[in-house]
């Protein structure tokens, strides 16, 4: 009877990396995924395209205040203390795309 070694790999739904120069910049792993997606789904109605965990898509600085436009919305409209965790996985991610489309730097996303 041998020893079975059980693990889990903890791979990111989706990474972040500079259009320009491929950089690495951040991931969203799949439960941050999964707390974004009403934004994702917001996102899809508003431009016609969605942010697939399983896809590659680019995000242009105007793509990402979109985006920023959109999680505004949704936190204005929304109970932030219905799923905490979930709010905070939105802001960062909300800081993580006004701190890029500051600086001019368009993203590609890249799904596993």
């Amino acid at each position: 009877m041998g020893l079975k070694v059980y693990f889990q790999v903890k791979h990111m739904a989706l990474d972040f990396h500079r259009h320009d120069s491929n950089e690495y910049l951040f991931g969203l792993d799949d439960s941050k995924c999964t707390h974004l997606e009403v934004i994702f789904n917001e996102y899809k109605q508003w431009s016609g395209v969605y942010i697939d965990p399983y896809g590659d898509t680019k995000l242009t600085v105007d793509n990402q205040k979109v985006l920023i436009k959109i999680i505004d919305a949704y936190i204005n409209k929304t109970d932030l203390n219905a799923n905490k965790q979930q709010t905070i996985d939105i802001l960062e991610f909300s800081t993580l795309l006004q701190y890029f489309s500051g600086k001019g730097t368009e993203i590609k996303i890249l799904g596993d």
